[in-house]
């Protein structure tokens, strides 16, 4: 049977949806819930909460899906296998089925036969399958023999039983569930065998061409304990995966997954954009040709553009981190093979068409998010191609220079820095050659580089690091006590002057102060650090700023009164308005950080941010401008949440329990085994350290008061909340009444009132227009009458005053209209530091001459005499400068230059 990938697709959830009664639940993200990941690799990353039995299961306790995978960063990472083999991708589709703690084998094992043999056709025949064998810790799992060869039928010679590392999955970390799987084989048939003397009639599944994996069944059956024991869970799990791709390369009878209904149509448009031909399979065992080689390209490029459009539909975005860093490392790889096809232009946006056309239908967001997708990719295209021209030339003498078989660390760092070749592209490119890369010199180079290029920003932190550990390892951690409060009590347990120890900080010094608990806040998650007051009975110290090193939280305070001794005990208090407020600001941030997801999409993702006692800044990922009818649905949603007095509540749980909650963490954010998850009401639950108010009603109100664009594709957001936006209203309707007042009109008919005075004005700007321009044009006899003549050419040169620069230009182009024969050069002040320049010539005079004449060089280099510059047409140009008392030096230079060109 032959069907398209739609069709599997849709088999797929019908069968389980339909006929097993399964809830179909959407693909997740790219992006995953969960500060760990890199990137969705797998159909049971969305459902890990509930396996771990930190979250309820489904209802019913069964769900088929159909989920977005991408391996391209990472241990996971198949990238280097793409074009190489039939079936690697950095992105696939992996078509899954899931049991929690519902059915279990004799169910699965039996269906999973019923679809691969009934739904989709697949011969009985060429089905094999495989068991996990056993081990000193697990025994062999015969249950699913028997139900493979007593109850589905499957004879013992297509039952093979593999060892842990093929067929035992889990736990994901020391601890947890964990089981057998059982995998499900297709035999293609000896001509798609890559071994040359293969006997066709054994089956052999490392010969992975000919027999290829297609469905993994997951029994997660037991627990792994602290102590490396197995033991049986009480409700046992299903997790399967069937890849898209390559159920659809069988169904399809193609060599290769990139030949299917899914790929082939990119190929294609790939070939007509290099001019190179497709080929088809390598033939094993023959030395690599140029048209595999190309082939292999081809498919790279084909890969590569199906993953990053999908990539940058889900919200990620360029940068030199995280994921950012691997959508910029496979857009400028596929760039890289593009100019071994000899394509020397960005060329991979031009895919996103294609893609959408196969896949726009199951995923809405690829079609939402077109223009998005398209521009980044171009963009990035364009980066790179400003220096990997530059780049290979150098790279290509370091593979011909290098010596000892590896590219030195920071010739490579170089690259990368310089030039934007991820160190990864240079590795492949080098290994190419039989080269290595020095990556010790590599790291030693980066590391180089941070320590000078961030030498201001962290200058203070950096000062006294060595006493700061020291006084980590004598005193051990701070407590931070400022959940509860604003005020206690306090040791001094290090004081620290420049960096370094001293005994007592005395009115008017600087210094770093530890304590041995603090109500102080550390700046930390975006949330600024607390200030206040340090107090004894010897001396004040008021704290400017909190900062945190390590475990310690470091008071940067000044002397105020008296002296404070190191051991001495100090009163804490924080300033407590100040908190108040950057408090309501933080609970704003993540209120906003709700409703932006829900109204511009769950792609969008928090880029940074920033909360104190005056505002709150919110940095998130999106491709175009806002509109201010979706600002105005935020700033409404957030106050309705605001006005539903929603508990914030917050548990301090461990970092597994807080990943399984399905709580929002920012990703690349540094988390300790026990972690702070707040939550507001049912429409917010996020990763975070800082404080918060109670209810959401404490916040009052919430007025965004900004909204703009800080880098490429990362817009900025602004808000103020409580008093500080009510002050915010009452100062824009304080103008808004003097404005009224002003133009002695209500609120309501201002705009209007506006509109009709920006018309008036424009009505009379055009008469004083017309009537500068008959004034100039009232000068034109005077200035035709004092043409001076050089040779068989009139040129006027003149300083005119009170005429407007574009008058000048029309007065000059209508001399040129009255022979054939002018050169024209004017000039007037348009202000103490403003002056404007034309040069015009008659179009016969350029033309016949040969002369060198171009009124767009000519005024370039008179107005430089006058401090500008500027230029045009060669018959009409136009230039500005900032030196009115060098004009007439100008224009005298002007006509030197004329009779240069003239030879008079």
């Amino acid at each position: 049977m032959t069907l398209s990938g739609a069709e599997i697709r849709s088999k797929f959830v019908s069968f389980f949806k339909d006929k097993k009664g399964h809830l179909h639940l959407p693909s997740s993200s790219l992006i995953p819930d969960n500060p760990t990941l890199l990137l969705t690799s797998a159909g049971m990353v969305q459902f890990v909460p509930i396996f771990l039995g930190n979250a309820k299961p489904t209802s019913p306790p069964r769900a088929v899906t159909v989920q977005k995978c991408a391996r391209a960063g990472g241990k996971d990472s198949d990238i280097e296998n793409i074009g190489r083999t039939t079936r690697h991708h950095s992105f696939f589709e992996m078509l899954g089925n899931f049991s929690f703690g519902d059915y279990f084998k004799k169910e699965i094992i039996p269906w999973s036969w019923e679809f691969v043999t009934e739904d989709l056709g697949l011969d009985k025949e060429r089905l094999i399958v495989t068991i996990f064998e056993g081990d000193a810790d697990v025994p062999a799992d015969e249950e699913a023999f028997k139900l493979w060869h007593e109850v589905v039928g499957v004879p013992k010679e297509h039952i093979f039983r593999m060892s842990k590392k093929d067929n035992f999955w889990g736990p994901p970390g020391p601890t947890g569930p964990c089981g057998p799987c059982s995998e499900i084989y297709y035999d293609r048939g000896p001509e798609f065998s890559k071994k040359k003397d293969a006997d066709p009639n054994v089956i052999d599944l490392d010969d992975d061409d000919r027999f290829v994996e297609f469905w993994n069944l997951v029994f997660m059956e037991l627990f792994k304990d602290e102590e490396g024991n197995f033991k049986p869970l009480e409700k046992k799990n299903v997790d399967t995966g069937m890849g898209l791709d390559r159920t659809a390369m069988i169904l399809q009878g193609r060599h290769n997954t990139f030949e299917t209904d899914l790929l082939q149509p990119v190929l294609d448009e790939v070939c007509k954009i290099a001019s190179v031909r497709y080929h088809g399979g390598i033939i094993k065992g023959l030395p690599v040709t140029q048209d595999e080689k190309n082939d292999s390209y081809l498919k790279i490029i084909c890969d590569h553009a199906r993953c990053v459009t999908f990539l940058i539909a889900d919200g990620v975005r360029t940068s030199n981190v995280g994921r950012g860093y691997v959508l910029r490392f496979i857009i400028r790889r596929a760039a890289r093979f593009g100019r071994l096809l000899g394509i020397d232009k960005p060329f991979l946006f031009r895919l996103v068409p294609k893609i959408l056309e196969i896949y726009g239908d199951a995923y809405p967001e690829l079609k939402d998010n077109e223009e998005i997708v398209t521009r980044s990719i171009k963009e990035e295209e364009e980066r790179f191609s400003k220096t990997i021209d530059r780049g290979m030339h150098i790279l290509e003498q370091l593979l011909t220079e290098s010596k000892g078989g590896e590219i030195p660390g920071k010739e490579a760092f170089n690259l990368y820095a310089t030039y934007g070749f991820p160190v990864e592209l240079t590795k492949e490119i080098a290994e190419e050659h039989k080269l290595g890369i020095d990556m010790k010199g590599f790291e030693a180079a980066r590391k180089e580089h941070e320590e000078v290029s961030s030498v201001n920003k962290f200058s203070v932190v950096m000062t006294g690091e060595e006493a700061l550990g020291d006084v980590l390892r004598e005193s051990g951690e701070t407590e931070f006590t400022g959940y509860d409060g604003t005020t206690g009590e306090a040791e001094v347990v290090a004081i620290l002057k420049e960096g370094k120890p001293a005994e007592f900080v005395q009115e008017g010094e600087d210094a770093d102060v530890v304590l041995d608990r603090t109500p102080f806040y550390a700046e930390s998650g975006g949330q600024l650090g607390d200030q206040g007051v340090l107090e004894s009975d010897a001396g004040s110290l008021k704290v400017l700023d909190t900062q945190k090193h390590e475990g310690l939280i470091i008071h940067k305070v000044k002397g105020i009164s008296g002296s404070i001794a190191l051991g001495s005990r100090v009163s804490t208090a924080v300033d407590a308005l100040r908190r108040a407020s950057t408090v309501l600001h933080h609970s704003t941030a993540h209120i906003f950080h709700s409703a932006v997801r829900e109204r511009l999409g769950r792609h969008v993702a928090q880029a940074g941010s920033q909360v104190g006692p005056n505002a709150m800044r919110f940095d998130f990922s999106f491709e175009r401008q806002p509109s201010k009818e979706e600002l105005s649905d935020i700033e409404s949603m957030m106050n309705l949440w605001v006005r539903e007095n929603a508990p914030v509540d917050t548990r301090v749980m461990s970092l597994d329990e807080a990943k399984q909650t399905g709580a929002i963490a920012m990703f690349g954010e540094k988390y300790g085994d026990r972690v702070r998850v707040v939550s507001m009401g049912d429409f917010s639950l996020e990763f975070c350290g800082g404080t918060h108010a109670g209810n959401t009603g404490d916040i009052g109100l919430i007025k965004i008061v900004s909204e703009g664009s800080i880098a490429s594709g990362v817009r900025r957001v602004e808000a103020y909340s409580g008093e500080r936006a009510w002050d915010y209203i009452q100062k824009q309707i304080d103008y808004l009444g003097q404005a009224s007042d002003r133009l002695k009109v209500t609120p309501k008919d201002l705009s209007s009132q506006i509109e009709r005075l920006q018309e008036q004005m424009k009505a009379k700007d055009k008469q004083l227009e017309e009537l500068e321009n008959k004034l100039a044009m009232a000068k034109l006899g005077d200035l035709l009458a004092a043409s001076e003549n050089l040779g068989s050419t009139r040129l006027i040169v003149s300083e005119l005053e009170g005429v407007s620069a574009d008058s000048l230009k029309s007065l000059a182009s209508n001399i040129t209209e009255k022979g054939d024969d002018y050169v024209v050069l004017l000039g007037t002040p348009l202000a103490a530091d403003k002056v404007s320049l034309v040069c015009a010539i008659s179009k016969p005079l350029i033309s016949k001459t040969g002369n060198g004449l171009n009124a767009g060089k000519l005024v370039k280099e008179i107005a430089t005499i006058c401090g500008g510059g500027g230029g045009g047409r060669p018959e009409l140009a136009q230039a500005g400068g900032k030196q009115p008392e060098k004009l007439k030096e100008a224009l005298s230079f002007g006509r030197e230059k004329v009779a240069e060109y003239l030879k008079v």
